[in-house]
């Protein structure tokens, strides 16, 4: 059963009953312009909405819960479906989900319903599509921004330390995801004196594509806000602002020149 980090204040968050139980540390910094908890206020589930939550690894938002009820907003309370999956056949022959690891791209089959009550282990809505028996289908589309896997092996499994597996890139996506040619991303490069500011690598050589056997090296969406210069009079117009609840810490250092991320 999934089970979610409590960004907001510090606690871990048991989704089956949204009760909070043992105290967690997570230090989340706050982003330098938007206000990302606004985005997951109570008034923002409906039902039929996908919405992704923080897993019990290292805190990124790879589990998936499909919002079947809104009972209350305040108290918040919903009736929501966990999204499963027992295979990852549809991009290939690797045992990702066997091997231990959370699938965040491909096809789902919604589970059974329960009641949860605990907001802050949302993150974002997620954008998905119906398939034939009621499944599930979330891809990476165009002008998505997502965490790849740095290090990222089809070799990967159970033993494959978390100091190899919690690296990541950010990238923005280019083109919806296809089965011939799979995900068109470019990098995203720190935008120097800002925690959470991005933008794309412009080099047309940076581009990369990532082939349908290799979908595994996505590792979550993270939620963005595109600024406008309006936000403050120093925030850079046309950059992405990130979701520090969806980055780890180390992509959080404020630095002084331009840093190039290298898919």
């Amino acid at each position: 059963m999934p089970e979610g980090k409590g960004k907001q204040d510090g606690t871990r968050v048991d989704l089956r009953n949204g009760e909070a139980f043992a105290p967690l540390s997570i230090n989340v910094p706050d982003s330098d312009f938007h206000n990302f908890d606004l985005d997951r206020s109570e008034s923002s589930f409906e039902v039929d909405h996908v919405w992704a939550s923080y897993d019990d690894d290292d805190g990124m938002p790879r589990f998936y819960a499909k919002i079947q009820k809104v009972i209350s907003r305040k108290p918040f309370k919903i009736q929501i479906s966990w999204l499963n999956s027992k295979s990852s056949d549809e991009f290939g022959p690797l045992d990702w989900i066997g091997s231990g690891f959370t699938k965040t791209c491909g096809d789902f089959r919604v589970g059974r319903p329960e009641i949860n009550m605990a907001l802050n282990a949302f993150s974002h809505r997620v954008v998905w599509t119906k398939g034939l028996r009621g499944v599930v289908h979330i891809l990476p589309r165009k002008g998505e921004i997502w965490a790849l896997y740095r290090n990222w092996s089809s070799n990967w499994n159970e033993d494959t330390p978390d100091e190899i597996r919690h690296k990541y890139n950010v990238v923005e996506v280019l083109e919806d995801y296809n089965e011939e040619r799979g995900v068109c991303v470019a990098p995203l490069i720190k935008v120097a004196g800002f925690r959470t500011v991005f933008r794309r690598h412009m080099d047309p050589k940076e581009m990369k594509w990532v082939p349908k056997e290799e979908m595994f090296s996505f590792s979550h969406q993270v939620p963005h806000h595109m600024l406008t210069g309006q936000e403050a009079a120093n925030a850079p117009n046309g950059c992405r602002e990130l979701d520090p609840a969806a980055i780890p810490i180390e992509l959080l250092q404020v630095i002084t020149e331009a840093e190039k991320i290298t898919c």
